[in-house]
């Protein structure tokens, strides 16, 4: 009876694999004419349109296994924040439609504890699978976490509340690899990276990101480029199968993309799978794949179609959630038809290789070989982690525990460029000119800010001459107030307020204006806090920040009077700034203390 049964799967499987099912091979193929994909070229247009008014870095829209729309830098690999999590699901689905691992064994049986604050006992009894339904009652700390839905450890049972929380997520991983033997990214290259042939993705582009503080158990953070997702995407649009190849069983596609919990209005949670419940998008079974910006591969097999958005966060870069729906809203609105059978195809174009990421001589890389700390010592700032920097084929590989690996290009002027991130690195050198390490700009501009802020204005300024080659936001702001600090007080406004008038977001130079105030505060250079407030509060008048940060600092200088003023600019301008409302409630009962009126 068995063996029958097996047979039937097969022939089942056989049978479910439509000949015109089409997949790319070594390359992407696209649609010569959208309107042979099915898809009204005007509205793709308009769509095309709104996605360039978004915080987007590359959009694909693919359609029957072809591609219909790439926008952005299709091929440059993103970090995946919790797009991960899907990824972590299918790797479950293969070693589950195997055999190999049995989903109910609970963490008592598998032997998983923490060592900072042990799991409680009824913490032990949940499941694998409560785990990849996020729904395991275990309230610890994790690494790497983003949104965490809290609750007091012990107050929910395994399997009967939905908590969006990273220990899960994390924990997963680590019960993987004691399960089956394999290796996260490994596995991910074996079952998926190479048989779906995927362009950009290498096994090094993943790392295990600790925080052992939390947890012990890592993060598994992803980088993956748009047409790689979009490979990925098209195994859950078909339903586990690549051209005749099965990847993923039907059943394990269905079961961790099924609807288990309620999170909002618009979406649902599955197996580490968002499933949207929106009538506009529920219609074609849509699920998706999220990450942080809004990092999505978006699935909607009922027409065989995937769409990715990327958002570059190096760059803290994010797309709205409401915008991208809407986005995905038109592009189904342009999509009219089936597309043709016998459409014209052609290769998609690869975007031309970054001029700035050239191999040079190993010789001329020798002397950045090492363990660096990170950031480096003359700097000055607290060691984050050490960088571990190796020589290949012309680049620099540097490895560190808080990013990963990544390949690092050394440019005429002496700088390093990042691949992926595409940051500028400068090279740190110690008083005898001797190499210590490499810094990215805003590293730079923080040791100069903690320079300012211990009264060394020259330190500061010899700081930023590191980076003068930058034209950063921070950068900027941070001259600015150099010269505010050197009594300069119009050329600062005057700086800062033509970044505001050159496009630059208004709320990011404040907030960068009012952290430089806090760097004086904490270091108790009071007065010259103030200077940086009320200049924050001069530009930006409207944003409540600046008056609750200047109320902040003229009750530390004992001036009561004024500090309630201020706290009472910014509950006008915020009423629900309850920080102010605490502040002089407590101002004024220091005054009656001391029996003032």
């Amino acid at each position: 009876m068995r063996r029958m049964y097996w047979f039937l799967s097969i022939l089942a499987c056989v049978l479910s694999v439509g000949a015109d099912e089409r997949v790319p091979g070594d390359q992407w193929m696209s649609y010569a004419d959208p309107a042979q994909a099915g898809f009204d070229a005007a509205r793709l247009e308009a769509a095309r349109a709104a996605w360039e008014e978004l915080p987007s870095s590359a959009f694909m829209v693919v359609s029957d296994g072809a591609v219909v729309a790439a926008w952005g830098d299709v091929s440059r690999r993103f970090k995946c924040h919790s797009v991960r999590k899907s990824f972590m699901s299918a790797l479950y689905g293969i070693y589950w439609d195997r055999g190999e691992i049995e989903l109910n064994k609970t963490l008592a049986d598998l032997g998983i504890d923490e060592e900072v604050d042990p799991l409680l006992d009824a913490e032990r009894r949940a499941r694998i699978l409560d785990l990849l339904k996020a729904r395991s009652g275990v309230f610890h700390p994790a690494a790497y976490a983003g949104r965490t839905d809290s609750q007091p450890r012990g107050s929910q049972g395994p399997g009967r509340y939905f908590a969006y929380n990273n220990w899960d997520f994390n924990t997963i991983a680590t019960i993987l690899e004691m399960e089956t033997g394999a290796k996260v990214f490994e596995a991910f290259d074996e079952f998926f990276g190479r048989p779906l042939g995927m362009e950009d993705w290498r096994v090094s582009d993943g790392y295990y990101h600790y925080e052992r503080d939390k947890s012990i158990y890592p993060a598994y953070p992803f980088r993956l480029s748009a047409r790689d997702a979009a490979r990925f995407g098209l195994v859950f649009a078909r339903n586990g199968l690549w051209g005749e190849a099965r990847i993923l069983s039907r059943d394990w596609v269905a079961r961790s993309t099924a609807l288990y919990s309620i999170d909002d209005e618009v979406a649902g949670y599955g197996m580490f799978w968002w499933v949207f419940r929106e009538p506009r998008f529920k219609q074609y079974g849509m699920v998706a794949a999220l990450g942080v910006g809004n990092q999505m591969i978006a699935v909607l097999p009922e027409i065989d179609l995937v769409i990715v958005n990327r958002a570059n966060t190096y760059q803290g870069e994010g797309t709205p959630r409401p915008a991208l729906l809407d986005l995905i809203e038109a592009v189904l609105e342009a999509r009219l038809g089936e597309p043709q059978p016998d459409a014209e195809l052609a290769p998609l174009e690869p975007p031309a290789p970054d001029p700035r990421l050239q191999h040079v001589a190993d010789e001329k890389l020798a002397g950045f070989v090492g363990d660096w700390p990170y950031p480096p010592a003359p700097l000055g700032l607290p060691q984050r982690t050490t960088v571990s920097v190796a020589v290949d084929d012309g680049a620099l590989v540097a490895y560190s525990e808080v990013s990963g690996t990544f390949r690092e290009y050394l440019q005429a002027d002496g700088t390093i460029l990042e691949e992926d991130s595409l940051e500028s690195y400068v090279q740190v050198r110690d008083e005898n000119g001797a190499f210590a390490g490499i810094a990215d700009t805003d590293t730079v501009v923080r040791a100069a800010m903690a320079a300012a802020a211990a009264d060394d204005l020259p330190r500061a300024a010899s700081l930023l001459a590191l980076v003068e080659h930058d034209s950063s936001v921070n950068l900027e702001v941070a001259r600015a107030l150099l010269d505010l600090l050197e009594g300069h007080a119009r050329q600062a406004e005057k700086a800062i307020g033509e970044l505001v008038a050159g496009g630059v977001d208004p709320r990011r130079v404040e907030a960068v204006v009012n952290g430089a105030g806090y760097a004086l505060l904490q270091a108790e250079r009071t007065d010259a806090a103030l200077v940086v407030f009320e200049l924050n509060s001069r530009l930006f008048p409207e944003a409540f920040n600046t008056w609750d940060s200047l109320g902040e600092t003229q009750m530390n200088l004992g001036h009561d009077a004024e500090a309630i003023r201020f706290y009472r600019k910014s509950l006008e301008l915020n009423p629900e700034n309850t920080n102010a409302v605490e502040m002089i409630e407590k101002i004024e009962e220091s005054g009656e203390e001391n029996g003032q009126e």
